[in-house]
C-alpha cells in the first residue's frame, strides 16, 4: 500500500467528513431539542449552495462577505421556520413532526427550482488553489481551508454551548424542558434559536460543499442518507457523536473509493451503517458515554 497515496485520501476522507458532520450535528440538535427528526434539515445546505453560487458568481461579492451574509440568512431562515411553522407542531405526535418537516423541504425545494431554475451550477475554487507539501504529502490547499473553517464552526459553536447563559440554557432546554421552564429559561426562545443554529450549520455546509459537489437543487438530499447515517451511528442526539460518525463516514466513503471503487461506495457506507446499528443500536459513541 502506498502510504503517501492512503494518507492524501485519508485527508481528503476527513474533510468531506467534517462537513457530514456539521450536518448531523443540526439534525441531532433538533432531536435533542424536540425528540424528532427534522428531515428539512437538508434544505439549508441546498440554500447555502444556491446562495453560494449566487453571490460569489451571480454577484461577484467576495468570498468573506458571501459567507458571513449566509451564516446571517440562514439564521434567519432557521429562526422564521420555527417561529412561523415548526412551533405549531412541537407538541404533536413525532410522526406528524417528520411528515411536516418532509413536505416542507418538499416546498422549499420547488421555490427553488423557481427562482433558481433546474440547471447544475459550478461554484469556482474560491479557497486557494495549488497543494501543500506536509511531509511529504501533496495535500490540496482548498481542503486544508475547509477542514479549517469547519473546525474553527465547531468551536465558536462549543463555546457558545459551555461559555454563554444563554448557550446553557439551551443545553438544559434540550436535557428537560420541565425543568428548564422552573428554572425561568424560556423554552420556546431557545427552541427557535436551536433550529436557528442547525440552519446556520447547514448553510455553512453548503457553503463548503459547492466547489467539491456542485450546486444542484438536489445537493442536499443526495448528503441527506449520509447525514442520517452519521447522526444514527453517532448516537441520535449525542452532539460529539455527530461529529465523529460524520467524519467515520468521510474517511469510508474516500478510501472506498480510492481502494475498491466509486460506484462500491454508497452500498459500502450504508451496510456498515446496518452493521453498526445491529451490534450497537445506540450508536457506537453514545453507548460507550452512557456506561459511565
Amino acid at each position: 500500500m502506498n502510504l503517501v497515496y492512503f494518507v492524501q485520501q485519508s485527508v481528503n476522507g476527513l474533510t468531506t467528513g467534517i462537513i457530514y458532520g456539521l450536518i448531523a450535528l443540526g439534525f441531532s440538535m433538533v432531536y435533542k431539542a424536540l425528540g424528532c427528526l427534522n428531515f428539512s434539515h437538508t434544505v439549508s445546505v441546498m440554500i447555502g449552495a444556491l446562495l453560494s453560487y449566487s453571490f460569489i458568481v451571480g454577484l461577484s461579492l467576495p468570498v468573506w462577505l458571501s459567507f458571513v451574509l449566509i451564516v446571517v440568512l440562514l439564521c434567519i431562515y432557521g429562526w422564521a421556520a420555527n417561529e412561523f411553522f415548526f412551533r405549531f407542531f412541537h407538541s404533536m405526535s413525532k410522526i406528524i413532526f417528520m411528515l411536516v418537516s418532509i413536505s416542507l423541504a418538499g416546498v422549499l425545494q420547488q421555490v427553488a427550482l423557481i427562482f433558481w431554475g433546474p440547471e447544475a451550477r459550478a461554484v469556482p475554487n474560491m479557497l486557494g488553489s495549488g497543494s501543500m507539501d506536509f511531509f511529504g504529502v501533496m495535500l490540496p490547499v482548498q481542503n486544508i481551508i475547509l477542514f479549517v473553517i469547519s473546525l474553527l464552526s465547531l468551536a465558536i459553536l462549543n463555546i457558545f454551548f459551555n461559555r454563554t447563559k444563554f448557550g446553557l440554557s439551551m443545553r438544559i432546554a434540550a436535557e428537560d424542558p420541565e425543568t428548564a421552564s422552573l428554572m425561568g429559561v424560556n423554552v420556546a426562545r431557545t427552541r427557535s434559536a436551536t433550529f436557528a443554529i442547525t440552519a446556520v450549520l447547514g448553510g455553512i455546509a453548503g457553503f463548503l460543499v459547492a466547489p467539491l459537489y456542485g450546486v444542484t437543487l438536489n445537493l442536499g438530499q443526495s448528503l441527506a442518507l449520509k447525514m442520517f447515517v452519521a447522526a444514527v451511528v453517532g448516537g441520535v442526539g449525542y452532539l460529539p457523536g455527530a461529529i465523529g460518525a460524520g467524519l467515520l463516514v468521510g474517511l469510508l466513503e474516500s478510501l472506498s473509493s480510492a481502494y475498491i471503487s466509486s460506484g462500491w461506495r454508497d452500498v459500502i457506507i450504508f451496510a456498515a451503517g446496518i452493521a453498526v446499528l445491529a451490534v450497537r443500536p445506540l450508536g457506537i459513541f453514545r453507548k460507550a458515554v452512557t456506561k459511565h
